[in-house]
């Protein structure tokens, strides 16, 4: 459908013109949480480890340096670190806004191509899903954190929109890149891949079955760490009222049940509803095993939520006021996310005071720090130290994390010498989750701290000391 703007006289096909306006309130929402957290929380830090991570890959590929995660042959970790890479060099820029710009990039391609499929799918009120997916919590952790998840959540929607247009052998390509991300984006793909039910999808999906089970097992047999998998529905939703971390909206999901409940009588006459109930239950019992499922659930989630918000609208009421109250109630149930959660990824680590302490590490000589996990990609990504541990170190190498624990236990001098001198350790840092770690104050490490001459503390601003080693003693340092 074509309508003519009213200034220039052109026609202008409305889809187009609903994209545009739909993708201007995506980078407006994008750019509120840069601000957030740039300007009214004055901390200019991406927010978040897992940036940190890419970004951190990205540029020891661009200065051919080693890293753990190519050497360890991750390549779901290595691939949006790559692209960042790649982006830095063609348009010259840092790696901290070629992952911004990447984010808003895909962010509105996954946009275009949600609109695309739910148009393929049949349904009208694409707009509204649209807008329930651009207020959503898990779309807006996704892109604000700039999340390696990005990437596959793009293909898997446009493995989907090939299959619905019949292009099936680009489609089982999307499928098969969408598996180089892993098993969560493989399987999830797979679960979208059910929404193109119709003659002769079972052939195409023993396929892309077959592909997605090679692919992944291949990634695992390289990088043997799979996804971890406990069942946590407490952990599923993401409360209106909680600075939590993402998960499902309790409204989205009501609104989504009740588009089910609403539509289960036409299931008969629309055999595709089959696909959409299916699809919404595997994605829901994954969601609950492992909580990286619930960016690809989000998408089903909210086609339903606005299924349900609109039969709701269109049903007869008894009472016109019960009607507005509970509209009411549940839009600002909907809504509220979009306050809160980016509240919440502005508030992410690093704070301001671990940025001053590791802009103080940047300047000291060269030599591993010490700390616990969740430190390490700050101490490398800011601080340029090596860091003893990180969280994909700890996955990588299982001890790892322990050693680290035993090594801030460690009340030994002799044996701490030693693994400082094989470890090449030069500083400690403590923050408050590394403190937390002791009961008192002479305990491990904090003993040695106290009554040796080996550690001198060389920082100590906001709740955070760094302590520097020495085997010769303080009056060398």
């Amino acid at each position: 459908m074509k309508k003519k703007l009213k200034f220039t006289g052109l026609n202008v096909d409305r889809r187009v013109t609903n994209l545009v306006i739909l993708s201007l309130m995506f980078s407006i929402a994008f750019f509120i949480s840069i601000a957030l957290r740039g300007y009214i929380l004055e901390n200019n830090s991406l927010p978040g480890k897992e940036a940190y991570f890419s970004t951190i890959v990205a540029s020891d590929i661009l200065n051919f340096r080693e890293n753990p995660a190519i050497s360890a042959r991750a390549v779901p970790e290595v691939i949006w670190p790559a692209l960042i890479a790649f982006f830095s060099i063609i348009f010259r820029v840092n790696e901290e806004y070629s992952i911004i710009a990447l984010s808003l990039i895909f962010g509105i391609l996954s946009l275009i191509l949600i609109y695309l499929v739910i148009d393929k799918l049949g349904f009208k009120k694409r707009n509204l899903a649209i807008v329930f997916f651009l207020i959503s919590p898990a779309t807006i952790w996704m892109f604000a954190t700039y999340s390696k998840f990005i990437l596959p959540f793009f293909f898997a929607l446009l493995m989907l929109y090939l299959l619905l247009s019949e292009k099936y052998t680009l489609s089982l390509i999307a499928l098969g890149i969408t598996c180089l991300f892993g098993a969560v984006s493989g399987i999830s793909a797979l679960a979208f891949s059910l929404l193109g039910f119709k003659k002769g999808f079972w052939k195409w999906f023993s396929k892309g079955a077959i592909v997605c089970f090679l692919l992944i097992s291949l990634i695992y047999f390289a990088f043997p760490v799979f996804p971890e998998f406990s069942f946590s529905f407490e952990n599923l939703f993401s409360l209106f009222a909680s600075l939590s971390e993402f998960g499902i909206n309790l409204f989205a999901f009501l609104l989504a049940s009740i588009g089910i409940i609403i539509t289960w009588k036409e299931r008969r006459e629309r055999k595709e509803l089959f696909s959409i109930y299916l699809t919404f239950t595997i994605l829901l019992v994954l969601s609950v095993l492992n909580k990286e499922f619930i960016f690809f659930f989000n998408f089903i989630l909210i086609f339903l939520a606005a299924v349900g918000f609109t039969k709701l609208i269109e049903r007869n009421w008894a009472s016109n006021l019960i009607r507005v109250l509970t509209l009411m109630i549940l839009i600002i149930g909907m809504i509220t996310p979009m306050v809160v959660i980016p509240l919440r990824v502005a508030s992410l680590e690093p704070s301001k005071e671990m940025i001053s302490a590791l802009g103080f590490l940047r300047s000291q000589e060269d030599g591993a720090v010490l700390s616990v996990k969740e430190n390490g990609y700050w101490i490398k990504g800011i601080g340029e130290k090596e860091a003893f541990v990180d969280e994909f170190r700890a996955r990588a190498n299982k001890g790892l994390e322990e050693d680290a624990l035993d090594l801030l236990k460690e009340r030994n001098l002799e044996k701490l010498e030693k693994e400082f001198g094989e470890s090449d350790i030069k500083y400690v840092l403590m923050d408050g989750k590394t403190k937390q770690l002791f009961r008192t104050k002479d305990e491990g490490i904090l003993l040695l701290f106290l009554y040796t001459d080996r550690f001198e503390r060389i920082y100590d601003e906001g709740g955070i000391e760094i302590w520097k080693f020495s085997r010769e003693g303080r009056g060398n340092l």
